[in-house]
């Protein structure tokens, strides 16, 4: 695929996107989604350097106090600026992606107020420093295009969508996914996976009876009982642990039923 203006190279693919998607879901407890759209949009960046000075009063006259200089981005997309992403070299630029799946579909977006895009990164530079306008001088603007991944995906009937560097996989935007509550079932399988080894079940119960035990004595005497069977992990894992206990001792003969 050729593209219109110099990019950055696509070094984060749609595999590996998914599967940070698959890791992040699965850390919220959630173990099955479906991915809606995939597309990949080129976002513009204007890197330029800048040189300012600032002024101070002294006698009545103004004077340069301090100067600056360094250099910046403009997201196109947004029109804010970013520190985060560095400058890049000439030989790092592509201009056509070969790494792109034929049937992923791609935006190339612009920036509306191109002609004018000094004058803009002249104000913005300014806030940005805390000094007027007119001290700030811009040079050695390039445009260069940023590839991202946007993929919409569901869990359970709702839809999210992540927003993913292409170049480095950082995450650039990501709606909040509400963790999902484990059912007392997988609480008890993923339980007894844990206590397969005498070491696990001497961690477990200490940390279980350390951190449950006053929470289900108050909670019990504040009439919350059936609730926190229903919902509480703590609470079901304090339970399941008597009943395991009680399995264990009555397998060795200590307790007839």
């Amino acid at each position: 695929m050729k593209l219109k203006e110099n990019s950055f190279p696509l070094s984060f693919s749609l595999q590996e996107t998914t599967d940070f998607i698959k890791q992040t879901l699965e850390e919220k407890n959630w173990f099955e989604f479906e991915v809606i759209e995939v597309k990949i949009v080129f976002v513009p960046y204007y890197f330029y350097s800048f040189e300012a000075f600032f002024e101070s009063d002294e006698e009545g006259k103004k004077i340069v106090s301090d100067t600056s200089n360094g250099k910046l981005a403009l997201n196109g997309l947004t029109g804010e600026l970013d520190e985060s992403i560095s400058v890049p070299e000439s030989d790092e630029l592509v201009k056509e992606i070969e790494e792109l799946p034929e049937n992923i579909p791609f935006e190339e977006k612009s920036f509306e107020l191109t002609e004018k895009i000094e004058q803009i990164v002249q104000i913005k530079t300014a806030h940005h420093l805390r000094t007027g306008k007119d001290n700030v001088i811009i040079h050695s603007i390039k445009k260069v295009l940023y590839p991202v991944w946007i993929i919409d995906f569901s869990v359970e009937e709702q839809t999210f969508q992540f927003t993913v560097s292409g170049v480095d996989g950082s995450v650039i935007l990501e709606e909040e996914i509400p963790e999902r509550e484990l059912g007392f079932w997988e609480i008890t399988s993923e339980t007894l996976n844990e206590l397969k080894s005498p070491s696990s079940w001497i961690n477990y119960t200490t940390s279980v009876i350390s951190d449950s035990a006053n929470f289900v004595v108050k909670n019990t005497f504040s009439g919350n009982l059936m609730h926190n069977l229903l919902h509480n992990w703590k609470y079901q894992s304090f339970i399941l642990l008597i009943i395991l206990i009680l399995i264990v001792l009555w397998s060795l003969g200590y307790l007839n039923f």
